[in-house]
């Protein structure tokens, strides 16, 4: 037994120092610890394959609150990954979007919106963009203290212009809000009973 381990001990030192030069010196200025970026595909098999899970474990009411959390960050992590190593990846966009509606769902709503953000300035082309605007407002209309009109006029004043044929009901409540915006949402709700 003593001489496995001695064995398994040594075939361990001979590989770590085996080609270890060539490594050192690709990786001196990296630091003592570097990662290798995957490719964008090996990416999207990772991010199916968690959003697999997620909804296994969405299903499962058994499933243990810290198993759950772990998956969502590695997911979180692989999105996040998706687009910055990748930004002109046709997921890339997509990858944000699933990054600040995670942290929505999660409740992480600084995150959420700060993600959102990378997404409405980074892609002006996504077609999904206006659901980033309308969260945005959303997010600074009725969960931020204090109430920032500003910047919810901001977001629906965005929406508006850059989306005119966007669903009508959408543009139509954007532009409602906008002329009630000196209203907090609490009030609106006590002016129309």
């Amino acid at each position: 037994m003593i001489k496995c381990l001695f064995g398994i001990i040594a075939i361990s030192a001979l590989l770590v120092s085996c080609g270890g030069e060539d490594k050192k010196g690709e990786n001196a200025d990296k630091g003592f610890y570097s990662t290798e970026v995957p490719e964008a595909d090996v990416l999207r098999v990772g991010i199916k394959q968690l959003e697999d899970s997620l909804m296994k474990i969405s299903q499962n009411t058994n499933i243990n609150k810290t198993v759950t959390n772990l998956v969502q960050q590695a997911y979180l992590e692989k999105l996040k990954l998706m687009y910055e190593a990748y930004p002109k990846d046709k997921d890339a966009a997509l990858s944000l979007r699933k990054v600040y509606m995670m942290y929505s769902a999660m409740g992480v709503s600084e995150l959420s919106v700060k993600y959102a953000d990378s997404l409405i300035e980074k892609y002006p082309e996504y077609d999904e963009r206006w659901l980033a605007l309308q969260s945005n407002a959303v997010y600074y209309d009725m969960e931020v203290e204090p109430r920032d009109k500003d910047k919810v006029r901001f977001y629906l004043e965005k929406l508006i212009k850059e989306y005119p044929k966007l669903d009508p009901e959408i543009i139509e409540q954007a532009k409602s809000r906008l002329e009630t915006i000196d209203l907090t949402f609490e009030e609106l709700i006590k002016q129309q009973n």
